[in-house]
């Protein structure tokens, strides 16, 4: 196991095949983990994990980082920066922190600024985007102190749990690159 980025926290590593296991399907498949997030509507197959991270980590587009622990090495989520505009040095940030345990605790503002960082000053990224669900107020937190801001709202977009909710979308541009 390699170190690609490191925080106080945990670091970050490639995601292999061995990751797509009984443990990550757990977390695609329970409500609670993905109620502000886009995947969970329909159930997910062992068989169609494995494909996936077989697909993302080969992906030329697609930077996906397996989350871990620092103390103990456990592997308790996902993070990727996908849909890359080369030509407008523009990607998207998606994160998924699937073991519970570690909520609350500081990792998704840890491993978004890890992964910020990487995109701006290796990449040549001048704007990161993400999606965010209106009822994910602890991710939106997250990201307006990392410096993202709103840049536009789809009402009552998503029908979750017997109710529309709206979808964000927010940016963050490099400091370094301006806008």
């Amino acid at each position: 196991m390699i170190k690609f980025l490191e925080g106080k926290l945990i670091y970050l590593r490639a995601i292999e095949r061995e990751d797509a296991n009984e443990n990550y399907l757990k977390w695609l498949n329970e409500p609670q983990i993905t109620a502000g997030l886009a995947s969970g509507t329909f159930p997910s197959t062992l068989t169609a994990l494995k494909s996936y991270v077989e697909q993302k980590s080969t992906d030329k587009n697609t930077v996906m980082l397996a989350i871990c622990d620092q103390k103990t090495n456990k592997h308790i989520g996902n993070i990727k920066l996908d849909n890359f505009d080369w030509v407008s040095s523009t990607c998207e940030l998606g994160v998924l922190i699937g073991d519970t345990s570690f909520w609350g605790k500081g990792i998704g503002y840890e491993v978004c600024k890890l992964t910020i960082d990487y995109a701006f000053s290796q990449l040549n990224i001048r704007k990161i985007l993400l999606a965010v669900y209106a009822n994910n107020m602890a991710a939106i937190k997250v990201y307006q102190k990392l410096g993202f801001n709103n840049e536009g709202t789809l009402k009552d977009q998503i029908w979750q749990n017997g109710a529309y909710i709206d979808k964000h979308f927010m940016g963050l541009f490099n400091p370094l690159k301006g806008k």
